[in-house]
């Protein structure tokens, strides 16, 4: 064995013996109306993590209506008649010593507070008021577009390369809806009228669309029995719930564009399409990219070191983690 391959298989030592090490012991069931529950005890510490994560991502839009996945992710902060006044969501759990965020990706949406375990009851009963009686109205809806406009501002249009995914991914695919980006056009937002947002609440915001998971320190038949409570009498969705069925073709050639930003160093950026999350071969992707960028002694920062001796500079590989079809980034920043 020559000394490239022994070091190939020594990298690989510590992912497969992490791998072998941290197994998760967990309980799940499924509620007559649909909802999955996923339950994991870890007594270690007197905290414990609620998160509900909802099959919805800005794949199942309307392509005349894009980013309303990522800006329910907002709206659905702004309470409920039970849980009270705008903002008090966020109060209920910071005043209970927890934490709680949200994020949404092509694929689904996912909500979590971090609370003392003794506050179990609060999680589950602050996202069964989101699952069933959120308020989705215009005075909400107007504060958040807002919101919405000065992230997209913050990140994408006035952020150094920022623009990268969004043109990468517009010309990696054509029919299917991962060539919009999460955060959506704000022209559709601003377009869109309080039915168009009720609509898509009753459409995807429903217990036969969502996953609950608790983990800490809990007790299986108490956690079982107080999910049942808050959530088991929640109606599940009167129709099918939308799942695009659209089939990317093959890309046929290599595709390559100049895009002109306000960047002072021009970027080359190489994006790939791999496997789905799930299948075989995406674990293996997965796995390389761990080889390639992750780490001090790994080619990738071998590179970057090499590269910034020279006055050029390089980041790491991104691997995007999508249901359908996954795209891999690399990007290289020349001097």
């Amino acid at each position: 064995m020559n000394n490239k391959m022994l070091y190939f298989w020594l990298s690989l030592l510590p992912v497969m013996l992490n791998a072998q090490m941290n197994k998760i012991d967990f309980e799940e069931f499924t509620l007559d109306n649909g909802l999955h529950v996923i339950l994991h005890q870890d007594n270690s510490t007197p905290i414990v993590a609620v998160s509900v994560m909802y099959h919805v991502g800005s794949k199942n839009e309307n392509p005349d209506r894009t980013g309303f996945a990522h800006f329910f992710e907002h709206l659905l902060f702004e309470g409920s008649e039970n849980i009270g006044g705008r903002g008090q969501y966020d109060k209920f759990v910071e005043k209970a010593g927890g934490t709680l965020n949200a994020n949404t990706t092509y694929d689904r949406t996912f909500y979590f507070e971090i609370l003392p375990s003794n506050q179990l009851e609060l999680g589950l009963w602050l996202e069964s008021e989101r699952m069933l009686h959120a308020k989705v109205e215009q005075a909400g809806v107007e504060t958040q577009r807002e919101v919405v406009k000065e992230e997209r501002r913050q990140r994408i249009d006035n952020q150094p390369y920022g623009s990268i995914l969004e043109q990468s991914l517009k010309r990696a695919y054509t029919v299917h809806p991962y060539r919009w980006p999460v955060i959506g056009s704000m022209e559709h937002l601003n377009a869109a009228q309080e039915k168009d947002y009720k609509q898509f609440y009753a459409d995807f915001y429903r217990p036969d669309n969502a996953i609950v998971s608790i983990a800490g320190d809990i007790d299986y038949v108490s956690a079982k029995a107080l999910v049942t409570k808050y959530f088991g009498t929640i109606p599940k969705g009167k129709k099918p719930i939308y799942r695009p069925k659209i089939t990317e073709p093959a890309m046929a050639k290599e595709v390559r564009d100049t895009i002109y930003d306000n960047i002072q160093l021009p970027a080359v950026v190489q994006t790939y399409r791999i496997p789905a999350q799930g299948t075989p071969d995406y674990y293996a992707v997965s796995m390389l990219g761990q080889l390639l960028s992750q780490g001090e002694s790994l080619p990738v920062y071998t590179g970057l070191w090499l590269m910034n001796s020279k006055k050029h500079y390089l980041w790491v590989i991104f691997l995007w983690d999508w249901k359908i079809r996954g795209s891999r980034l690399h990007l290289a920043s020349l001097k």
